[in-house]
């Protein structure tokens, strides 16, 4: 349909389909130029886009490949039926279009602020990219300049030392124009680092928007529990158990009713229990067992000695013989 037959029909509002027997509502903003030459091609291309906006699942969300296989065949037999198929066949597929649309309209949704977040952050990341390039390509720009007009500023003085006969001044210009040169250098390395560090600090937020977006509805993000020795790694004791009550010791009552203990935090939980740990450390230490293996250890050094052969015997040669 040419455009003004779409503004004649349709610019006032939306109207009938005029091809007879359809029926069809339609909008002005909902027509388009034309890509395909082939009416047929362009037919489809629209169909296929309209079925994967209901049917965009991921291949992650399937327990096997059989099942992501399964799910792709029967994404392509309903287009395949919407595009090519009998009358009946059509209005089967578009009934099973639009009651897997209304079951799963929140996976749909899920799917779909997805898919937009991933192309956000394929636009960031491209534009972080444009960003450290174009920061490397102006600090070069800009320290070529930079170097020239110094060499120039440079020939001069030393040109202008010399005619005086002053050689230190030529060789504290030389030292000058060095570091100046290796300051820019620096500053022009600074600059790019700047720039991918904006670029990574963008991937990270990006990569939690994303991953954000791929969960369900309500479903919270499992923090694992920080253990503050490590993985693993417990500091209770298995020789005591600490209580949460013992009998009462009027020299720490006395010391706990100070002012400035009671100021400072300190706690009486963690005097028993440093109490505890000085009088149990020492047990797993046992000095004659420890005497006893360095002693067999020294009795098997000696062993060994015995049994290599004294290097004299085999260096003498008897010259009689």
């Amino acid at each position: 349909m040419c455009a003004s037959c779409v503004d004649r029909l349709f610019g006032g509002g939306p109207g009938t389909c005029p091809v007879a027997g359809c029926g069809a509502r339609l909008r002005a903003a909902k027509f388009r130029k034309q890509t395909f030459d082939d009416i047929a091609v362009e037919r489809e291309v629209d169909v296929r886009k309209r079925v994967a906006k209901i049917f965009n699942k991921r291949e992650d969300e399937f327990a096997t490949k059989l099942e992501w296989d399964d799910y792709l065949e029967m994404v392509e037999a309903t287009t395949f039926d919407i595009v090519n198929g009998s009358k009946k066949e059509r209005e089967a597929a578009e009934r099973l279009l639009r009651e897997y649309e209304e079951a799963n309209k929140q996976a749909i949704d899920r799917n779909a602020q997805r898919e937009k977040a991933e192309a956000m952050a394929f636009l960031a990341r491209e534009e972080a990219e444009k960003e450290v390039v174009r920061a490397a390509r102006e600090a070069a720009v800009m320290e070529t300049e930079e170097e020239k007009r110094e060499t120039l500023m440079s020939r001069r003085a030393q040109l202008e030392a010399m005619s005086k006969g002053d050689l230190e001044a030529v060789e504290r210009i030389k030292a000058g124009f060095a570091k100046r040169a290796e300051e820019r250098r620096r500053k022009a390395r600074l600059d790019v680092e700047n720039a991918k560090g904006i670029r990574e600090g963008r991937e990270l937020a990006l990569n939690s928007f994303l991953a954000k977006a791929g969960k369900e509805e309500g479903e919270e993000e499992e923090e694992e529990e920080w253990e503050p020795l490590g993985k693993g790694v417990d500091d209770k004791s298995t020789y005591f158990e600490l209580l949460e009550e013992y009998p009462k010791n009027e020299w720490i009552d006395d010391f706990m009713s100070l002012p400035q203990v009671a100021a400072g935090g300190y706690s009486r939980t963690e005097w028993y229990q440093r109490s505890l740990h000085e009088a149990f450390s020492g047990l797993t230490v046992f000095l004659g067992e420890e005497e006893e293996e360095e002693a067999e250890e020294e009795k098997k050094g000696r062993q060994r000695e015995r049994s290599m052969p004294d290097r004299t015997d085999i260096m003498i040669v008897d010259p009689v013989s």
